[in-house]
């Protein structure tokens, strides 16, 4: 038992979340003890089989029902579809390649196309069946005959994630897309049959509440949204008959009775889990008020969201999660909801939607230039709205999708492109909507104060500094140790980036070593962690750091800003890093300087994560140390930079980069092979660039970057 790990809930929990926490763990205990008998009573199987029937034939008896509310308008396929390929064919011409390839059961997993499918399809097979059962890379499978509850996601050099990534079914998007850029009836009904027959394997392969696919309460809402949108691109086909419907009703009321059930709601600790099971609740309610439970989801299922909404949103907009990834997440689950809300007559509050609005503002104005976005925290390739098929970071189309659906420009920015995104969650409708809405979003130099992030611009450069606290409200949640670290890029280039989240569970060790101090672009003292890592909670990290961004100005072309933190206070008489990160436009350059304020002999150990292998040790030619010289001479740097020990990154051969050192220490440089993380499971070679220094405290580092 990790004594100081609960010592430290003690101290930031109230004695009423605590109390909470634990009866809702204790409730959670008991419905998993009577989970594991019922699953395996051998009259299961028989009794919901027969329910399935029931529910058809009262399904097709009333039929006749209330018209049922669209967020995907069917009456608006023709022109949507038209705007689309004459727009962006590409993304079409994606779309359609990614279709295709589901049916022969190859589907994208974390970027690239797995093969996940059980056997191969037959002739008549509208699609092949998948394998739910396994992780789809490492193929070890999980056992389906036990309650979901009760499976273990553990299972050596597997990975949960990766199988719920298959049951998610977000395909489904991709049948029903491509029915919609069909031009013949035939052509329709074949993706329409593909999108059913889905559905009915998942049903078959998948018993209600057992296997690693009934295991998580988000993930099965993360299925059941899925489902519900989707059904907006194939509803008004021939082969959605009576019967179809009445399976579609059977599946929904599943979910949602399974979500209600397993509520993510741990008292005290809320995380994301918990508004996402929430969201699949709201959804279903609001696009299908014939479920038999839609009145709850639609009544105290919605009034839960809203305010978990509110208190996952900091003021200046953020997430509390501290994770970039999570809130691009969140924000598009949440943006789900309100729009569903919208259609089905239960629209969110005011203070709701401006909420969820700030999520997408203030997420926007971290983009890069380039469109990529930093990695803060964990950032592991899960979509709220996998719309298109895009690489991991860009989210170039992020600002654009939340202006449009929720018609607000302080949103877009200036120049920001409409994407297909658009046009497939508002129609083309909502294209001409963006095109004719001013863009009022600034992409300018600031703080968010709550979040500890700065971000500074100066024509292609770009900067990124994170000082904030730890996530869940400094639980750890998807946050790392991160403070004083930096991204950094130029004329689309990354020059610095964080290393990554690559795996949870998998690979224990490697999911420490990544959201360590040591896995980011800062300075680590005595080879500490800023915050403890407690080895076997992945995503515990107390927030002991207490980090914050100091202040951000500007002036005749500079652009600086200053982080703080206290993280190695244990150490010794205590250590305080505050480091400096600035653009400077006369210099064409960007340049740090770590001071590190305290006393005693340290090690100090300087990181600088390159996504290239392109690097090389040299010396600065005549006019490289020219600018390095008038970097100290406007006291960029305080000290000398040492001209003859830089390196120099290239791209294709192409230097495009010169780092330079200097420091009040003797210190040693070094080049380290290494890898970066840009998507969940995925890994690309890059450079470690290592400043090693000995001495006493007070000490300072500086570092300058030339763009070339």
């Amino acid at each position: 038992m990790d004594l100081s790990y609960y010592a430290y809930l003690a101290r930031t929990l109230s004695p009423l979340d605590l109390v909470a926490a634990v009866g809702r763990r204790a409730s959670r205990a008991v419905r998993g003890q009577l989970g594991r008998v019922r699953a395996n009573h051998p009259l299961r199987s028989l009794i919901a089989t027969a329910r399935r029937e029931e529910n058809k034939r009262r399904e097709l008896i009333e039929r006749a029902g209330p018209a049922q509310p669209k967020l995907i308008l069917p009456e608006a396929r023709e022109a949507t579809a038209r705007v689309l390929r004459e727009r962006w064919p590409e993304a079409c011409a994606a779309i359609l390649a990614e279709a295709e390839a589901a049916r022969d059961g190859v589907l994208p997993i974390y970027g690239k196309p797995v093969h996940v499918a059980a056997f191969s399809r037959g002739a008549r097979e509208p699609t092949a069946p998948l394998a739910y059962d396994r992780d789809p890379l490492t193929l070890a499978r999980y056992d389906s005959n036990v309650a979901g509850t009760h499976v273990n996601l553990f299972v050596k050099g597997s990975d949960a994630k990766t199988a719920w990534e298959v049951g998610r079914l977000s395909h489904l998007w991709r049948y029903g897309q491509a029915r919609w850029l069909a031009t013949t009836a035939d052509e329709r009904s074949v993706w329409a049959r593909a999108w059913l027959h889905t559905l009915r394997q998942f049903n078959a392969r998948n018993p209600i509440g057992c296997g690693v696919q009934w295991s998580c309460a988000m993930e099965v809402s993360a299925r059941a949204m899925h489902v519900a949108l989707s059904f907006g691109l194939v509803l008004d086909d021939p082969v959605i008959d009576a019967t179809a419907r009445a399976e579609l009703m059977d599946l929904l009321n599943a979910h949602g009775r399974f979500i209600e059930h397993h509520l993510e709601d741990g008292g005290a600790v809320r995380t994301n889990h918990y508004a996402a099971d929430l969201v699949g609740l709201v959804v279903i309610g609001a696009l299908f008020p014939e479920l038999e439970r839609a009145h709850r989801y639609r009544g105290w299922a919605a009034q839960a969201l809203w305010e978990e909404i509110l208190r996952e949103c900091r003021p200046d907009g953020t997430h509390f999660e501290s994770s970039t990834g999570y809130q691009r997440l969140v924000a598009e689950l949440f943006l789900n909801a309100v729009l569903a809300a919208r259609a089905g007559g239960m629209a969110a509050p005011q203070e709701v939607e401006l909420a969820v609005a700030s999520l997408f503002r203030s997420l926007s104005e971290l983009v890069k230039p380039s469109g990529r976005a930093p990695q803060i925290g964990d950032f592991d390739s899960v979509r709220g709205l996998p719309l298109v098929p895009r690489a991991v970071l860009d989210m170039s189309y992020f600002a654009p999708l939340g202006a449009a659906a929720l018609c607000d420009p302080s949103i877009k920015g200036e120049g920001e492109a409409c994407p297909p995104e658009v046009a497939w969650l508002c129609g083309a409708s909502g294209v001409l909507l963006y095109d004719a809405l001013p863009a009022k979003g600034v992409r300018k130099s600031r703080v968010l104060r709550d979040a500890g992030i700065a971000v500074l611009r100066e024509r292609e450069a770009y900067l990124v500094i994170s000082a904030g606290p730890n996530g869940q409200g400094g639980l750890g949640g998807h946050g790392h140790n991160d403070k004083n670290s930096v991204e950094l890029e130029w004329a689309g280039h990354d020059l610095i980036v964080d290393r990554g989240t690559f795996v949870y569970a998998r690979d224990p060790a490697q999911r420490n070593a990544r959201r360590s101090t040591a896995g980011h672009s800062t300075v680590q003292v005595d080879s500490l962690d800023q915050n403890r890592i407690h080895e076997n909670r992945l995503f515990a990290l107390p927030d002991l750091s207490q980090a914050r961004i100091l202040d951000l100005w500007s002036r005749e072309g500079v652009e600086v800003a200053r982080g703080e933190h206290h993280g190695y206070a244990r150490v010794g008489a205590g250590v305080t890093h505050r480091r400096s990160a600035a653009l400077w436009r006369a210099a064409r350059g960007a340049a740090f300087v770590d001071e590190l304020l305290g006393q005693g002999d340290h090690v100090f150990d300087s990181r600088w994560y390159v996504p290239n292998p392109e690097v090389r040790l040299r010396e600065a030619g005549g006019a490289e140390r020219a600018r390095l010289e008038q970097l100290q001479a406007c006291r960029a740097v305080p000290l000398p930079l040492d001209a003859r020990r830089c390196i120099e990154v290239a791209v294709e051969g192409k230097a495009i980069a010169l780092f330079a050192f200097g420091g009040s220490l003797e210190y040693e440089l070094s080049i380290e092979e290494t890898d970066v993380s840009p998507g969940y499971g995925e890994l690309k070679p890059a450079r470690c660039l290592h400043v090693r220094a000995a001495g006493r405290a007070p000490a300072t580092l500086c570092c300058a970057v030339l763009f070339l």
